[in-house]
Formats: structure tokens, sequence, C-alpha cells
């Protein structure tokens, strides 16, 4: 049926162009490819790995829905994980998405790993009140936002950088 469609094989090539892994030979090859929700699950594992063996005590939410994903020193915890975003077929470093930050779920701080290719890695939290005070100008509402009073923010492109760089984003260090 697709056949004719195909024929000429621009198609093929646009998803040939379009799916490229600039990951290839490090251990995050094939994570483009996975799906967000696959993608979030990865992110909460590799923190959760990643605060443990820093020394933290790190426990899994009691449920998916809990409004946190994990429990770091007893402290609820949402975490978010980003790649930085791929460019013409390679990496560009610092450009990283938070998204699906929301203030009515319940956690107390937000981890934010940044996984670059090429430059440092960006590691960092901030707590729930400090968000509260300070997100506007950094994370968008998401979703249809308040059209349909959705409580879903983004923070993409250079805001994530200029987030990094406030006062009341904290290195993991300071946990």
């Amino acid at each position: 049926m697709f056949d004719a469609i195909f024929e000429d094989g621009s198609l093929q090539d646009y998803i040939n162009n379009n799916t490229n892994d600039p990951w290839v030979g490090t251990p995050f090859e094939k994570y483009v490819f996975m799906s967000p929700k696959q993608k979030g699950e990865f992110g909460e594992r590799f923190v959760h790995k990643f605060m443990t063996l820093e020394g933290h005590d790190v426990q899994r939410a009691s449920t998916s829905t809990a409004g946190h994903d994990r429990i770091v020193n007893g402290i609820l915890t949402e975490i978010k994980f980003s790649l930085a975003q791929r460019k013409k077929g390679d990496v560009c470093d610092d450009t990283f998405m938070i998204n699906h930050v929301s203030i009515g779920k319940d956690w107390k701080r937000l981890i934010f790993f940044g996984i670059n290719k090429y430059e440092e890695s960006r590691l960092v939290y901030f707590t729930k009140e400090d968000f509260v005070e300070n997100y506007r100008g950094f994370f968008s509402e998401q979703q249809g936002g308040k059209g349909i009073q959705n409580d879903d923010f983004i923070c993409t492109g250079k805001k994530v950088m200029e987030l990094i760089d406030q006062d009341w984003v904290k290195d993991i260090s300071e946990w």
C-alpha cells in the first residue's frame, strides 16, 4: 500500500537523518530512542544510584503517584534528568529541558541532573519554597497552562543555564 509513497527513498532518508544517536560510544547510547516515560524512569534510577554512591539514604516513593520520585535522607525529592539536546547530528552541551514540574505535587526538593557530552555535567537542587517564590522568568506553563488550570511547568533553552546560575539553586554538594 505504501510502496509508491516510499519509492523514491526521500521519506526513509528523512527518518534516517532524524534518528541519529550522538551518544554512540557513551554509556547513554540509545537513550534518545526511549519514550518520555522510559527516560523519566531512567533518570530517577540514575540519580538514585548517584546519590546512593555519594552516601545518601535513598528510597523509592511509596507509589508512582506519590507526588515525588524518591526520598533522599528523609526529604521528599522530585527528580529531573536531561541529556544535552541534539543539534545537527551532535550534542549541544548545556541545552537541557526540565519539564513537568508541579507546585501541587508533594515534594520538598527537586534534583536536576543535566548530562553534557563534552563539558562538565550539571547537578543541582532547589527547594519547593524557592521554586514557588522564583520560578517566573525561568519556567513556562506547559500543556495548556492557565487555560486548563494546569499546574505543570517547563524550563528549556538558555533559561536552564540561567536557572542553574541563581543563588537559590544549590550545587548537590550542599545537600
